[in-house]
């Protein structure tokens, strides 16, 4: 078994129809129950950095002004943790691989690659939201869902390059909102009886796969061996939850216009998801979901066209947006980048409106995590932001910790190269912490790497 996705894993065979249906991840020996924190997790990634200069706040940790690019967050200044100038170090470590490649594959682990081999890149571990889910989960029909906004057609589900369950085994996302309603809530145009036999095909598929499975261990290697039964355990869990059935909860009704494109009308996808993971989050389904913008290379962005007074992307200059965005300050980036805080901001406000299975408000007891692999396009992988809002910790929201080692000019002047005086490993620390998670230390430890949690988080 060559180390490959586990799409190409299983083409050609039976599993290979059930790839959408794989919905827990496998789970690590219980640590004990969490100690007082969040009730959950949820992340949102946004690629290709941002412009510092609008993102950046102005003022002291308490009393600061939101930029151009953060506005659309204002009605949830108060309930927020501005975060400047953090460093991804584990790029540092890595000898082979693009600039896209370090900052994607190290992001959320901390780790530089698995093996220093640029034919077989990979996450060096589970990232971050995979080590929370296989401590919170608990009772949740799903350890964790995911979705994205973009990205290709392939059944309505895409495989990201952020998140992974561990080396070689990236997290599948939901990027057909459709597929994601009947998959999470069921088919609701089906009868009782058409439901019950349409789990009982799927166990029997289930089966039929598991006895797979079992033939082809016997001729793995040990490393091949471990990677099946990663996925055995996966199917395993799948095959209890069909049994079980959906859970009550009532889906949300979504709408889309005529033509609708999943895979490039972000503007019409990014808030049906968001109702979507409101829905899940409050009825229960998991305790970690994942939200990210695939769509970081080639879009026109066209209903920002009007806010910015024409296309976004000057085509007679720019091959694309990814070749605009390696560029210094372009004008109309801005908007983008403001466009990902207003779908943050709608998110936001979907879980302020609804309220948990305890009758708790859904963002007081969620940990929201907003990042991007990059502080610009240039590529940087210093002086990241990020953005936390909801369950923050005691010393609440409505502040800035500020890492930076300079202003932003001087880090734009240095391209990049200015480090800021924190690490986001050390951010994952405070968040471990503020879950309930007694860690000191997350991803790559050496001398150069800080341990420990964030000052002043």
């Amino acid at each position: 078994m060559n180390p490959t996705s586990r799409r190409r894993f299983v083409k050609g065979g039976l599993a290979a129809s059930l790839l959408p249906f794989f919905a827990k991840a496998g789970r690590a020996e219980d640590t004990g129950a969490p100690g007082p924190g969040p009730k959950r997790l949820l992340i949102v990634h946004t690629p290709q950095g941002t412009v510092l200069p609008q993102f950046v706040p102005t003022g002291s940790e308490r009393s600061f002004s939101l930029p151009f690019v953060l506005e659309p967050l204002s009605a949830f200044q108060d309930r927020m943790v501005v975060v400047t100038g953090l460093d991804n170090r584990a790029p540092g470590y890595n000898t082979v691989g693009n600039s896209h490649d370090n900052a994607n594959l190290t992001l959320f682990t901390g780790r530089p690659f698995y093996v220093q081999d640029s034919a077989v890149l990979t996450a060096a571990s589970a990232t971050f939201e995979q080590q929370v889910a296989e401590r919170l989960a608990g009772e949740a029909p799903f350890d964790r869902l995911d979705f994205t906004v973009g990205g290709t057609a392939w059944e309505g589900i895409y495989t990201t390059d952020r998140f992974y369950y561990g080396p070689y085994d990236p997290i599948q996302a939901y990027n057909d909102p459709f597929v994601a309603l009947a998959r999470i809530f069921g088919d609701s145009s089906l009868s009782p009886a058409d439901a019950w036999a349409l789990r009982a095909r799927r166990s029997s598929v289930l089966d039929a796969v598991m006895g797979q499975f079992n033939q082809m261990n016997r001729h793995l290697d040990r490393p091949g061996r471990d990677r099946l039964a990663a996925h055995l355990d996966k199917v395993s869990q799948l095959e209890a939850r069909i049994a079980a059935g959906v859970g009550e909860c009532n889906a949300p009704v979504l709408s889309t216009p005529s033509g609708y494109d999943y895979t490039y009308d972000d503007s019409v996808t990014a808030p049906v998801m968001n109702e979507i993971i409101a829905t899940a989050l409050s009825c229960g389904l998991t305790k970690v979901a994942t939200l990210e913008f695939a769509n970081g290379h080639d879009h026109d962005f066209s209903w920002l066209w009007g806010d910015n007074g024409g296309p976004i992307v000057d085509t007679s200059v720019w091959d694309n947006w990814h070749a605009m965005v390696h560029a210094d300050y372009q004008p109309g980036m801005e908007w983008v980048y403001r466009w990902y805080m207003s779908c943050l901001a709608d998110l936001l406000g979907r879980l302020d409106a609804a309220v948990d299975a305890d009758g708790d408000n859904l963002l007081d007891t969620t940990l929201v995590l907003w990042m991007s692999e990059f502080s610009s396009g240039r590529h940087w992988t210093r002086n990241l932001p990020a953005l936390l809002f909801g369950a923050v910790g005691e010393a609440g929201g409505g502040r800035w910790l500020d890492f930076q080692s300079g202003t932003v000019e001087e880090i734009e002047e240095m391209s990049g190269y200015l480090d800021g005086t924190a690490t986001t490993n050390q951010l994952f620390v405070s968040l471990m912490q503020l879950l309930g998670q007694p860690d000191t230390e997350f991803g790559h430890v050496a001398d150069d790497m800080p341990t420990g949690p964030l000052p002043g988080l």
